[in-house]
């Protein structure tokens, strides 16, 4: 078993991203990971923290920048970047991460994680998805290291994990606490 997590790297001011939260009505912990750049994590149910309205909301009150992530048991990483309020960018560690599935006639069908179906796993693409470092940037703070982030998207790490660091490595941005869980972020005092 690997990693799994949900969360939300919010941009702006704290106060904003508290309203946010309150609308969501979704109980996380906030800490700096940066300068103006704060790691949300979502409390879930059963291993899951819903965190498409939570990052919608996020970058639509503050008019900002705001990124969810989705790690699947370090195999994959689904990263879905916003701007007031609508999808700029979404970018998948691994494409060949699929799940298995039936149509409405009872055949199996491999659905990636960006709903993509394929019928047969030849057709499945492979590698990234979306590793274009330039739609990373607004959520870098300070001199992004643009070829380290192009390295982390691209990969291949072993773990999927890896790839998150690294990439939040190059955008300045602290990745411990975007790797957390809601009981280990709780746990662990940092949050504001």
């Amino acid at each position: 078993m690997g990693s799994t997590y949900q969360t939300v790297l919010a941009t702006g001011d704290l106060d904003g991203v508290r309203r946010a939260l309150a609308e969501s009505r979704q109980k996380a912990v906030i800490i700096p990971v940066a300068e103006r750049r704060w790691a949300v994590i979502p409390r879930g149910e059963s291993g899951y923290a819903e965190t498409a309205t939570l990052a919608r909301l996020m970058s639509l009150r503050a008019g900002e920048y705001a990124a969810r992530f989705e790690m699947y048991d370090s195999d994959a990483l689904l990263v879905e970047i916003l701007h007031r309020g609508a999808t700029v960018h979404d970018y998948v560690s691994e494409q060949r991460f699929v799940i298995e599935d039936w149509d409405d006639d009872d055949n199996e069908i491999l659905v990636d994680l960006r709903g993509n179906v394929y019928h047969d796993l030849e057709d499945v693409p492979r590698g990234p998805y979306g590793a274009d470092p330039s739609a990373f940037v607004p959520l870098g703070v300070g001199t992004v290291d643009l070829a380290s982030l192009d390295d982390a998207l691209r990969g291949p790490q072993l773990r999927a994990e890896s790839q998150h660091h690294d990439a939040m490595h190059a955008l300045n941005v602290d990745p411990r606490p975007l790797q957390m869980t809601y009981e280990q972020a709780r746990k662990s005092r940092l949050g504001v």
